[in-house]
């Protein structure tokens, strides 16, 4: 319970009474001060009295599924059961899986109705998440105090990775393989086409020009089908912000998307999630069976306290696939610690497996290295911000001398910087 400004009213009533009391001679002042005081216990007791069971219930609208780092509309829906208007203030409580609200909100039931009061959410960690107790309060009938009716939405949501917000249309075939243009022969005929500078002879064919009168060059498709497996880091490191999400949250939206990139090339995807240990894996599999699985996994991922160990997932990764394949290793680059494991575990992958090594370049720790000094402490922050990026440089150089391309971008581009590299690779078939 806590008082409401007319009880605090009758409170100074009382008090500057009972002063008033004490100070004069005459005798009828002296227990006037009783009378404010008797009308604000009573006052009290009768809204006491009618708030002995809870006036108003809550429950949460909202979908059942929110996705990662996307604002999630929903409405905290009051019930007052009483026959009179009631004013509730409470405080939004929300599961640790979502951006916290810190202002307190007011609504205004009617009597016997409901009434909404719409919030706009924004989960920022994985799985399901279960809504704690809502703090809140009810003006009594008098006026005199708010009194606490804390009840529990009954509600269960899953924050899920995030989709494309842009559907990627299935290019090529119908069943999903895609006709792509070699320099020698293929295995099937895509067409024929008028011959353009710069073609081989072999491929010029001689019964269509001669039935033409032109040259006529004949154009192969070759189906290309790759295994891809992502590989996510869930250390401790991982829990750095990267802009609204943590970094597990951006790598795990980032597989999510890429999953749906890949199965429209008829890729297969796979899925292996480490720490100290192998945490969770799905072995690469095709077409919606494919992401439905992976993003199945990435419901239920959560930050490690654990250092990270790449070479166990590098081991495990070798078992899951059979055949030369792509993986996407997403990874803190600016770890210094297991700058030797990362480059085992590259060693062990390559060859004869693909392996790129994808993380976010700290735009905040270049500004630093760079930034002009205003105080005395700015030159020892520059020096140690520019001995970071050296040793991050240096890192991603002895990957590249493996073999393995590294892809570090700031957190917002990561992602177009990921899927520019797959695209790549696909067209220069190195995998």
């Amino acid at each position: 319970m806590h008082l409401a400004h007319r009880a605090y009213f009758l409170v100074l009533l009382t008090a500057v009474m009972a002063i008033a009391g004490i100070w004069s001679s005459e005798p009828a002042l002296a227990d006037l001060w009783r009378i404010p005081a008797g009308l604000l216990l009573l006052g009290l007791a009768l809204e006491g009295w009618c708030v002995r069971r809870p006036p108003v219930g809550v429950r949460l609208a909202t979908a059942p599924r929110a996705f990662l780092g996307r604002p999630h509309a929903a409405a905290f829906v009051f019930t007052n059961a009483s026959a009179r208007r009631l004013a509730v203030e409470y405080a939004p409580a929300l599961p640790a899986g979502f951006e916290p609200l810190a202002q307190v909100r007011r609504v205004s039931a009617p009597a016997h109705a409901t009434v909404q009061d719409c919030v706009t959410l924004l989960p920022v960690r994985l799985g399901p998440q279960v809504w704690p107790a809502l703090p809140a309060r009810v003006l009594g009938v008098l006026r005199l105090a708010w009194w606490t009716c804390a009840s529990r939405p009954e509600q269960r949501l899953v924050v899920a990775p995030d989709a494309l917000h842009n559907r990627v249309r299935p290019r090529g075939l119908a069943g999903g393989a895609r006709p792509r243009r070699v320099a020698g022969a293929g295995a099937e005929l895509h067409q024929l086409r008028g011959y353009v500078r710069g073609d081989p002879l072999a491929r010029i064919d001689w019964k269509a020009t001669a039935r033409a009168g032109a040259l006529v060059t004949r154009e192969f498709s070759e189906d290309q089908h790759l295994d891809i497996l992502v590989a996510i880091d869930a250390g401790r490191f991982s829990r750095v912000r990267a802009g609204a999400l943590d970094r597990l949250g951006l790598y795990a939206n980032l597989a999510a998307r890429f999953a749906e990139i890949v199965t429209h090339h008829d890729d297969r995807i796979g899925l292996v999630v480490y720490a100290e240990r192998v945490l969770a894996s799905c072995a690469p599999a095709r077409g919606l069976a494919g992401v439905t699985r992976l993003r199945g996994v990435l419901e239920q991922l959560s930050v490690q306290v654990a250092e990270s160990d790449p070479t166990a997932a590098a081991v495990s990764i070798r078992a899951l696939l059979k055949h030369r394949g792509l993986i996407v290793l997403l990874t803190d680059l600016d770890d210094a610690n297991i700058a030797d494991q990362l480059s085992r575990a590259v060693r062990l992958l390559a060859p004869p497996h693909l392996v790129v090594v994808a993380g976010v370049h700290s735009r905040e720790i270049a500004e630093l290295a760079q930034g002009e000094a205003r105080e005395w402490l700015d030159p020892w922050i520059a020096l140690a911000a520019a001995e970071h990026e050296a040793r991050a440089a240096a890192q991603r150089q002895l990957l590249q001398r493996l073999g393995a391309p590294v892809v570090a971008a700031p957190a917002e581009r990561l992602e177009q910087a990921v899927f520019a590299k797959y695209e790549a690779l696909r067209r220069s078939r190195r995998v």
